[in-house]
């Protein structure tokens, strides 16, 4: 019976989850992925999660908590990456004038730097609220999870570009050198 119960919260808090993560990905106007890829996003988020939880090994009180926080967290982070990508469009913008004034310049760069540390600041926050919820190797599982999950998923995308573009001619083989 405990089993069942624990298996009913968990898809609970799941859809809920999966909710509320659905809200996040609301996107600023403007330069985005479309809606295709706010679907490959929504999955990758919650393939994210999936794996995490998985990886962890929550008891209940601690798989209610962390995904709690974990959803909270990641809400904000994506809002301070939409921002990010605002200000950076308005220095995309700036440099394409024909004569871009340096004070704006630098203006906008400052506030694209603020905004990366606000993001840097809203991470440690999250891990000093989550070691109230984990154990330390729980925490330190989370930690190494979120580097190798960023990391191969970079790895994925720089290998499906390669796997699409015609090969580098070699600069041996020019003619004409």
């Amino acid at each position: 019976m405990k089993k069942v119960k624990s298996i009913f919260i968990t898809g609970a808090i799941l859809l809920l989850m999966t909710v509320f993560v659905s809200e996040s990905y609301a996107q600023p106007k403007g330069r985005g992925w479309g809606r295709d890829g706010d679907s490959h996003a929504k999955n990758l988020e919650n393939l994210r999660i999936l794996k995490l939880l998985e990886l962890l090994q929550l008891d209940e009180e601690q798989n209610t908590k962390f995904i709690s926080a974990f959803v909270s967290f990641r809400k904000e982070a994506k809002e301070i990456t939409a921002e990010i990508e605002i200000e950076v469009d308005s220095l995309i913008d700036i440099l394409q004038q024909t004569e871009p004034p340096k004070e704006n310049i630098i203006s906008q760069i400052s506030k694209i730097e603020d905004k990366k540390i606000q993001r840097e600041k809203l991470v440690r926050d999250f891990h000093k609220e989550v070691a109230s919820i984990l154990t330390p190797v729980q925490l330190g599982k989370m930690v190494v999870f979120e580097e190798h999950f960023e990391r191969e998923l970079i790895e994925s995308v720089r290998g499906f570009h390669n796997r699409n573009m015609p090969p580098m001619p070699d600069p041996d083989d020019v003619p004409g050198q």
